[in-house]
């Protein structure tokens, strides 16, 4: 199984987990098994939503490097193909995954604003 989601930013990293979703002892094997690693500052299983963030210091270690600690500690069974860490821009957020999301989000945000004042008229 590959992670279905992943959101990052520089130094923050959350991704959906689907083997520890309704496993709180999976949740906690995974934050032991993990966090030992270097740069890993903090890490957070929720076995509720199977979604895990991880907080780390980007100068000592990476998404790749996260993602196959993950693999190889047996929570994601395959790693997705092509997955490459993002650069980040001088605002800290990835460049095209960011700017594709934002790009989303204010298109349907227009797009609500325009029904609700058409509404309101």
């Amino acid at each position: 199984m590959h992670p279905d989601y992943i959101h990052s930013l520089a130094g923050r990293i959350r991704i959906k987990v689907p083997e520890i979703k309704g496993s709180s002892i999976r949740a906690e094997e995974l934050e032991k098994k993990v966090q030992w690693q270097p740069g890993i500052e903090s890490i957070k299983a929720n076995h509720i939503t199977g979604s895990v963030l991880i907080y780390y210091n980007p100068q000592e270690t990476g998404q790749d490097h996260i993602l196959r600690a993950l693999q190889e500690s047996g929570y994601l069974r395959q790693i997705t193909p092509g997955w490459q860490e993002a650069t980040s821009t001088q605002d800290g957020f990835s460049s095209l995954p960011y700017r594709v999301v934002a790009s989303v989000a204010q298109t349907m945000m227009e797009a609500a604003l325009t029904r609700l004042v058409t509404a309101i008229i």
